[in-house]
């Protein structure tokens, strides 16, 4: 099944990354890495507004109402009411030509992070937990080039992630009373649909919505990892979606512009922007950071 998305918010933005559904306020919210920005679409309405930050964000997440930032090498929190954004730990022992890349809430409610190279040469990356305490620790996976994709199965026994530079979308055994991650394989390799695994989205019957950097498409794995629909995108470069809407069947899909010509941009002009499409799985509300009560 082939779908075709519409542009929702054409906001230009260099890396438009890390789509967040808040359904209690029923907003899309984003972040455009390189400039330092994060942005916020009410489908409602069809209105965006775009908040200037102190740090260059990679991954959002909900927090007790306020966003979560992993952003360069630190993790803190951002107000969209006082727009105040305020550290709350750094991630020790980072090159200082490494940044922070995608992250995600487990089941547990902590908050899974990578890092990376900034210049995206060596695979220098490390994989991290920021726990309800406060605190930072490693986990122990192999680094790659480029982490994308933190997400995990709907019942939170599965745990993937992509090696993007090598097109390959990993599985993982997770252990929620532990919190061990374990089994690392190979679920699908990418290369042969054209483009490579960024992020991704998880839908109620356990589809990974994954998007092909490079390639102007999102796929939908199975949980056997087949591919059974494919969007096709007005933009070479989608980097992350994520469902939502008031029935939680909206795939919002974020893309960027970084590193196409002026000739590819005159040819694909809406690179850098929001789009969405309906589709017939719905997804499951985001988790929200911190203890499970």
């Amino acid at each position: 099944m082939i779908i075709t998305p519409e542009c929702v918010a054409p906001t230009g933005c260099l890396i438009g990354q890390s789509p967040l559904w808040s359904h209690s306020e029923g907003f899309l919210w984003w972040v455009d890495q390189k400039r330092a920005k994060l942005h916020r679409y009410n489908p409602r309405t069809g209105n965006t507004r775009r908040y200037e930050l102190p740090v260059r964000p990679s991954r959002i997440a909900l927090f007790d109402g306020l966003l979560l930032m992993a952003a360069d090498r630190e993790i803190g929190f951002f107000d969209p009411a006082t727009e105040v954004y305020e550290r709350l730990a750094v991630v020790e022992g980072e090159p200082e030509t490494n940044r922070t890349s995608d992250g995600g809430v487990a089941p547990d409610g902590s908050f899974w992070f990578a890092t990376e190279d900034d210049a995206e040469r060596e695979p220098a990356g490390n994989y991290y937990r920021y726990g309800p305490d406060k605190t930072i620790s490693p986990i122990r996976l192999p680094s790659v080039m480029m982490s994308r994709t933190f997400e995990f199965s709907p019942d939170g026994r599965t745990f993937y992630t992509c090696d993007s530079t090598e097109c390959e979308v990993l599985a993982h055994d997770f252990d929620p009373e532990t919190g061990a991650v374990t089994g690392r394989r190979t679920f699908a390799f990418t290369h042969e649909l054209g483009g490579m695994p960024f992020g991704s989205a998880v839908d109620q019957e356990g589809g990974l919505w994954t998007c092909l950097h490079g390639a102007s498409r999102v796929v939908r794995f199975t949980p056997a990892g087949d591919v059974d629909r494919v969007i096709v995108l007005a933009a070479p470069l989608p980097t992350g979606c994520a469902l939502g809407g008031e029935d939680m069947r909206t795939l919002f899909i974020t893309t960027s512009r970084a590193g196409l010509s002026f000739p590819q941009l005159d040819s694909r002009p809406l690179s850098g922007s929001l789009f969405a499409v309906t589709v017939d799985i719905p997804g499951m509300p985001a988790r929200s950071f911190g203890p499970i009560r």
